[in-house]
């Protein structure tokens, strides 16, 4: 007579992986957000350089765009325009961080100015070049990768977020129905990605601390937690329902993440 063995389910499957992939997705976002944030101006460095070329909005070109080194007080930063560098000095001095600017173009000094007004939160610190270099808006278009703007940062939030929730409900949907052994790490792990996620993003970001105590992050990482188990458990329904399901909770989840990252970050008010 024969003796079948138990099967024994998985520690992790495809589906159940979902929160933590989503996670470790976020948290890749929130890195790059971190090197071209306005809200990082205020930790001594220039954070941009914006430049009058005759016209109402000046542009403005983002720290990733620019060389910068800091030597004591003083923030120093380099960038090539039309075949000639540019080259802006910002000094901050005093208790109340009063700050000063001198510039430099083809080896020819220019007027520059220092803010700290351009972010909502008024700690973007902006080197304001005030004199006409004589270039034009061709010369200044390829100096900023796309992605450094903070106008297409802010547009490209919502694009992610349905890039996202589809891929992740596609996934959820034709995944599998297996359980998995043991659900109680997952759900650890997950809660406290969450939690890791959003004190991480508001201290890398230079955020308020008050913004943790919305009440929506609170709902976002519940609802989080909850998706993982269901993904732990047996997956008896349709799958399109367990599309569905993933669909809202991804889109709820980064949403509320990136309108933190944003935020915290000074890209939006």
């Amino acid at each position: 007579m024969s003796v079948i063995a138990p099967v024994t389910p998985p520690r992790l499957t495809v589906r159940a992986a979902l929160p933590g992939a989503l996670l470790v997705i976020l948290f890749g976002v929130l890195a790059l957000l971190a090197a071209i944030a306005p809200g990082r101006g205020d930790d001594g460095q220039i954070y941009a350089i914006s430049i009058d070329n005759g016209q109402p909005d000046w542009p403005t070109i983002p720290r990733s765009a620019l060389s910068c080194e800091m030597v004591g007080d003083t923030s120093t930063c380099a960038v090539d325009i039309a075949g000639k560098p540019l080259r802006a000095s910002m000094t901050y001095t005093g208790s109340d961080r009063h700050i000063s600017c001198t510039a430099q173009y083809d080896g020819y000094p220019v007027s520059c100015g220092a803010s700290y007004d351009y972010t909502s939160t008024g700690v973007g610190a902006v080197a304001l070049i005030s004199d006409d270099l004589g270039v034009s808006a061709d010369d200044l278009a390829g100096v900023a990768p796309w992605w450094a703007e903070v106008g297409t940062i802010a547009d490209a939030g919502p694009v992610l977020v349905v890039v996202l929730a589809v891929g992740f409900g596609v996934v959820a949907g034709f995944g599998g129905r297996r359980p998995v052994n043991d659900h109680r790490p997952l759900l650890w792990l997950t809660g406290i990605g969450w939690v890791v996620l959003l004190v991480g993003s508001v201290f890398l970001l230079r955020g308020h601390v008050f913004l943790l105590i919305h009440p929506i992050l609170l709902i976002a990482g519940g609802v989080l937690v909850w998706w993982q188990w269901t993904l732990t458990r047996p997956g008896h329904v349709l799958g399109i329902w367990r599309a569905l399901g993933a669909f809202a909770a991804t889109a709820l989840a980064s949403s509320v993440a990136l309108l933190l990252f944003m935020l915290s970050g000074a890209f939006v008010d």
